[in-house]
């Protein structure tokens, strides 16, 4: 007998009843899979969006903790099973709830398939939404009638989230002549790891204005901002990191009728660039900045400029205890009918200072250096309180610094600026306009009796002084001096 024919009536099958069983397990498997998958995906579009659900809508009562006079007016979330749609409204300041609000909408894309494109637990899309009154403004504004703010954010399994946002460009020319023309900003932000990434460019910005009293024109080439911070639920004020701060160009010309006899301000610097970084280590909070470029001011030719300033030892949860309390007693009068008064204010101020003390907090200005056709100048400071007890704080504020306060300071210049600066400066607006000869012997004069006072020291080129401040004593280039007015010590 031959083999029978199993070929299917459309002529495109020939299977054997053995392979045709086959086919058909193969398929049922194929299709659990497939349901299993779908399953997976709905389950997971359901847990997902419940957690997204749960940390959009608890992110503005975190933003109100730190920043108390942002007021949330409105806020709903409308939630299906694959998406869903945040809408926030926002108010700032003292005013009524309704003054300026603003109002943001997300839409939501729930994982693990969000918007079947990507695999994550969700992506976010962000926008300000305009107020349909505003619209037209907002469009002459930024040149068009998209949204003046957007962003893109893709949530991670884990938690982490990648943000790339955008501010578009901007010109306003104001009714009393002022221009302002921004060329827009945008930025990516990611969270993850206990850190915070961020880096956030913008081409330019300029800015010109002008009336009764004076003129000013203002340019900024190339911004560029990127750093990092921890991510802990904390104090924004109090987290640890670095940011770094460059720019291309700064040009600005500034005149004013105001003052007459001052010269016209013109500025020009280039490669300018800072940086900061905040340490915290225990419950002792220190920062440390970073300054430098180079440029033209006026006539002056400035080869390099350097800058570093620094705060060490604040108590952080005092300094946090203090922010708190500003932040607080200002939104408490916007809502109080009658504000905290200055003197209750004052008293709990002089608390928190009294619990910095014992931690000899400083201020130091660690290097101010300016080289110029050559030659370079150089000064620094700190001032801080040293040994201070809780007690000592309850001491006026005068008694205080006369015990326990610290000064310290240097510095060395070129005797040609310090000649130049007392010329100009020494007689006020006018000696801007005395004869050349006249201001080198006035500076002359007033150089000599510095360095015979003991103020000053001559060595060579360079005029360098060391002033301190210490146990209620102080004392310039070494020699005790005696203020005005003061008992003389015993």
């Amino acid at each position: 007998m031959g083999r029978p024919d199993y070929t299917s009536r459309t002529g495109f099958i020939d299977h054997t009843p053995r392979e045709e069983e086959g086919m058909n397990k193969g398929l049922i498997a194929a299709a659990a899979a497939v349901a299993l998958a779908g399953v997976a995906v709905v389950g997971g579009a359901a847990v997902t969006g419940s957690q997204a659900m749960k940390k959009i809508q608890g992110a503005p009562a975190q933003w109100q903790a730190q920043w108390p006079l942002m007021k949330v007016v409105d806020q709903k979330y409308q939630k299906s099973l694959f998406s869903a749609t945040h809408t926030l409204t926002l108010s700032f300041g003292c005013g009524a709830t309704t003054d300026n609000p603003i109002t943001i909408r997300q839409t939501i894309q729930h994982g693990p398939l969000p918007g079947f494109k990507t695999l994550a637990a969700a992506v976010i899309d962000t926008e300000i939404v305009v107020p349909d009154n505003e619209k037209k403004a907002v469009a002459a504004l930024i040149g068009s009638d998209k949204s003046p703010f957007t962003a893109h954010t893709v949530v991670g399994f884990g938690g982490a989230t990648s943000t790339s946002f955008s501010i578009p460009s901007m010109n306003f020319n104001a009714p009393t002549g002022e221009k302002v023309a921004w060329q827009g900003l945008s930025g990516d932000v990611k969270q993850g790891g206990g850190k915070i990434l961020y880096d956030v460019a913008s081409p330019g910005f300029s800015f010109s204005g002008k009336d009764e009293k004076s003129t000013v024109d203002m340019k900024l080439a190339a911004l560029r901002i990127h750093g990092e911070m921890g991510d802990s639920a904390g104090s924004f004020w109090l987290r640890p990191g670095t940011g770094e701060f460059e720019l291309v160009s700064l040009d600005m010309n500034a005149t004013s009728s105001a003052q007459p006899g001052m010269p016209p301000m013109k500025v020009a610097l280039s490669q300018l660039k800072a940086s900061a970084e905040n340490k915290l280590e225990g419950e002792l909070l220190s920062n440390t900045g970073k300054f430098s470029a180079k440029g033209t001011v006026n006539d002056v030719r400035v080869d390099k400029m350097e800058l570093q300033a620094s705060i060490k030892r604040i108590h952080a949860p005092t300094y946090q205890r203090f922010i708190q309390r500003v932040i607080d007693t200002s939104t408490a009068a916007c809502d109080m009918k009658q504000p905290v008064s200055p003197q209750v204010l004052m008293g709990q101020m002089q608390q928190d200072f009294a619990a910095l003390l014992p931690h000899n907090p400083e201020y130091a200005l660690d290097k101010l250096a300016v080289e110029i056709d050559g030659k370079r100048g150089e000064m620094s400071y700190s001032v801080g309180v040293a040994g201070a007890t809780a007690a000592d704080a309850q001491l006026p504020l005068m008694a205080l610094l006369m015990t326990k306060g610290q000064l310290r300071g240097e510095a060395k210049l070129p005797s040609l600026w310090v000649e130049k600066m007392l010329g100009r400066f020494g007689g006020g607006p006018q000696g801007a306009q005395a004869d050349p000869a006249a201001q080198a012997e006035m500076a002359n004069v007033m150089i000599t009796k510095f360095v015979n006072d003991g103020y000053l020291v001559k060595d060579g080129e360079m005029l360098a002084s060391k002033i301190s401040f210490e146990k209620g004593q102080l004392t310039v280039n070494g020699k005790a001096i005696t203020p005005p007015g003061a008992p003389p010590q015993q």
